[in-house]
């Protein structure tokens, strides 16, 4: 598996720092993973809209979604041809695009074939396996367990610590753990996690490699490095824009 990273600026995005975005690259398939604010653009360096198999959305934030109602507007207003690209992503998912949009739902399905995510449902694209685990963002929000020739890739959204990220680092080759609480913040927020927080769920689902994301604007990358790495054992990095990640380069210490 292959992850590139579009964005990850946590919240909101900064010069040249979309928010979350991630082109997931597995048996053949692509999915886009999160749509957050700027990942568009991105996206389109490396591959069309219509040569996507699968959108991938973790919850209704903007910061995780704000990109796909342009989405559909370069499926909708853009040179015909192909099916609707399949979405998955929360329950509210269409009533939320039909509302940025001031679309027919008609119109809406004709372009983007939406599934809505359950606790625990897998979804096949290809050969690529999909499992959807609900964390704890304050809405409705699944973390993502990647699975395609017999390796993992867990990420976790946005989401507090709870048991469920230690599930979604569970043995996984490649664990995407958010770590918005990297600084300090102008009001107490709980339902995102420390880079300490990170390392702990990584070292106890033994995930071999831990990849640290959304970080709050402004973080010193090595400083939130440093905070994991003295609750994980294994090989910690920080994701930043441009960088790509093999699910095949890390062994769990």
């Amino acid at each position: 598996m292959e992850l590139r990273v579009l964005g990850c600026s946590g919240g909101w995005p900064g010069p040249g720092e979309p928010c979350s975005g991630y082109l997931l690259t597995a048996a053949g398939r692509r999915t886009w993973l999160d749509a957050g604010t700027g990942t568009l653009p991105e996206l389109l360096r490396h591959t069309e809209l219509r040569a996507l198999d699968a959108v991938w959305i973790t919850h209704l934030h903007t910061d995780h979604c704000g990109d796909l109602p342009a989405a559909f507007h370069a499926l909708a207003y853009g040179p015909p041809g192909g099916g609707p690209l399949p979405v998955f992503g929360p329950p509210g998912l269409t009533g939320h695009l039909l509302t940025q949009l001031d679309e027919d739902p008609q119109e809406l399905h004709r372009f983007l074939a939406i599934t809505e995510l359950t606790d625990n449902s897998a979804h096949a694209v290809g050969g690529l396996r999909l499992t959807a685990i609900a964390v704890q963002h304050g809405m409705p929000a699944f973390g993502l367990r990647a699975e395609a020739g017999g390796e993992v890739l867990g990420y976790t959204g946005d989401s507090r610590s709870c048991p469920a990220i230690t599930e979604l680092a569970a043995d996984a080759d490649l664990f995407l753990c958010e770590a918005f609480l990297s600084a300090p913040t102008s009001r107490p927020f709980t339902s995102v996690m420390t880079p300490e927080d990170a390392g702990r769920h990584a070292e106890q689902g033994r995930a071999r490699r831990l990849v640290l994301t959304h970080l709050h604007p402004g973080t010193d990358p090595e400083a939130a490095r440093a905070r994991a790495a003295g609750e994980y054992r294994g090989p910690v990095e920080v994701a930043r824009p441009g960088a790509v990640f093999q699910t095949s380069g890390g062994v769990r210490a």
